[in-house]
């Protein structure tokens, strides 16, 4: 293990407070003095941006589909964290597409004098199936870097194969965006468009990339990317970049004039130099510094900002050929997208519902989920229909209860096929509604079977109505314990142990919770 990383964890204190949120504007200001190319291909997009918002190119309600590209650049002595995995990378994807789309939960904190602004923007991101050369792709790629140290933002390296990155894809066809370690923890950059190809795309740190997995707060819920992505699409930050002069703007007129930067999570409304009047200033927006949790939203002049670079500087990506449905001589079956949760549920119990893809040429049936909300038990799900190459289907899953409060719900399918980055799904959502608990109600947990073989899987029911963290401890007869581990509980979970190796006999099962606290006996037999 690297120094640096053990002087990282020994002072987690200082590193936290020295974090910098975003670097663009500070890249983006060294390459127009420093880069005549890059200077002049910027002035040369910017008039080409100011010519079409005259002629309000950037008020089409199109929907445009961005093939990405994520470049993953790890040391392999810290592999294990830097490495990030599939269903990161595919959270990450996620978010975006939730907060582009305004179904991420917290959209319902938006101030209301605001709520008239929010705008869907109608872009989706979706990982690329087809490379530069026409051959089918995950949408990932994965270097083991031979540079030591952390990337600067300085750091061409990054964009370099030979150098020890990775090569960009085309940037005309596709987003790009390298995720590895930066130094003097910097959480991510990008690119404005007229950037050189070679760079031309979004870094973001490994530390803030993708939702809660192997990321560090208060930057874990994948806003990094957002608001990166923000500036990708030509969006500057809210204040200006003018360090409180209030003479300068983000160039978005239904955005109020900023001092500066905000960090943590202020209290609403809040009012500064340049805006000293209530609502105050729009801290709440993805391009502002605030934690992750508190951004919630973009303008509607934002969101036509951006469509004017998708129709203009970043047109090329229309005719992508990254998105095409490569032949898959085998088994693949996608999780698409999530109808139920999404963003709001009026039910502390409910049932969830996916859409699948049959992307191989195969016949598939038998297909097996495993599903849970906020880290609870996980549940599987059997489904025993059949889907066909090509089709797509809406599959239903068992009932399953959450918390009050925002909610994460993770579905993945259990099964082997060719391509597992696509069998994983997320989605944000948020119960409010205490009263409306449609679940069979029980004060009681339950196991079974019982008597249980000693290879069997001994199931304990919880038809709890509240979520609760609990210690579950199982005793033999003569008081030895034989079996400890802590669980968290959602409303009506199940918890399935296999492989206890428990002797014919009498045992005791102690579920000891935050609000319950129970005992139940039950019986092995010998198969």
């Amino acid at each position: 293990m690297r120094l640096r990383l053990l002087l990282f964890c020994l002072v987690p204190i200082l590193a936290f407070g020295q974090t910098h949120r975003c670097v663009t504007d500070s890249l983006h200001r060294h390459k127009l003095n420093t880069d005549e190319q890059y200077k002049q291909q910027f002035l040369r997009n910017s008039k080409l941006a100011e010519a079409y918002q005259l002629m309000k190119v950037a008020t089409n309600d199109t929907l445009y589909t961005i093939p990405v590209v994520v470049h993953v650049i790890y040391h392999a002595d810290n592999a294990a964290v830097e490495n990030i995995s599939d269903e990161q990378v595919q959270s990450q994807l996620d978010v975006l597409n939730e907060d582009y789309n305004i179904s991420n939960e917290n959209i319902l904190d938006v101030p209301a004098v605001w709520q008239p602004l929010v705008r869907n923007s109608k872009i989706k991101f979706v990982l690329a199936n087809t490379d530069t050369n026409g051959n089918y792709t995950t949408g990932i790629t994965r270097t083991a870097t031979n540079i030591t140290n952390a990337f600067s933002i300085f750091d061409n390296r990054i964009y370099s194969t030979v150098d020890g990155g990775k090569d960009a894809w085309n940037s005309m066809y596709y987003l790009n965006i390298w995720v590895c370690e930066l130094e003097n923890n910097v959480l991510g950059f990008a690119s404005f468009p007229g950037t050189i190809a070679n760079s031309d795309g979004v870094v973001i740190n490994y530390k803030a990339f993708g939702r809660f997995k192997n990321t560090i707060a208060p930057y874990n819920f994948g806003r990094t990317a957002t608001h990166e992505i923000g500036h990708w699409l030509n969006l500057l930050h809210i204040w200006g970049d003018d360090n409180g002069a209030c003479s300068n703007d983000d160039a978005i007129s239904d955005t109020p004039k900023q001092a500066n930067s905000n960090t943590r999570c202020p209290s609403f409304p809040k009012t500064d130099a340049c805006t000293d009047t209530a609502p105050g200033i729009m801290y709440m927006n993805y391009m502002d510094y605030t934690d992750d949790k508190c951004m919630s939203f973009f303008t509607n002049r934002q969101v036509e900002r951006m469509k004017l670079a998708l129709a203009t500087s970043r047109n090329s990506l229309v005719a992508s050929n990254g998105l095409a449905s490569p032949n898959i001589n085998q088994k693949d079956i996608s999780i698409d997208s999530i109808e139920n949760p999404v963003t709001y549920s009026a039910n502390r119990c409910f049932q969830p519902k996916v859409k699948i893809r049959n992307n191989g040429n195969v016949t598939c049936s038998n297909i097996t989920f495993n599903y849970a909300i906020s880290a609870g038990i996980s549940k599987n799900f059997l489904w025993n229909d059949s889907i066909q190459a090509g089709e797509t289907k809406w599959v239903e899953l068992d009932e399953i209860g959450g918390d009050l409060g925002s909610n994460l719900f993770e579905v993945r399918i259990v099964d082997n096929d060719y391509n597992h980055v696509n069998n994983y799904k997320s989605s944000s959502f948020r119960i409010n509604n205490s009263s409306n608990f449609n679940c069979a109600i029980s004060s009681s947990i339950s196991i079974y079977p019982n008597p249980v073989t000693n290879s069997d899987v001994l199931a304990i029911n919880t038809n709890y109505t509240e979520s609760q963290k609990a210690a579950i401890k199982i005793y033999s007869n003569d008081g030895k314990l034989v079996y400890s581990n802590e669980f968290k509980f959602n409303p009506q979970d199940k918890l399935e142990l296999s492989n206890l190796n428990l002797s014919a006999g009498l045992y005791q099962l102690e579920f000891n919770g935050d609000i319950n606290h129970e005992v139940k006996k039950f019986v092995v037999v010998n198969k």
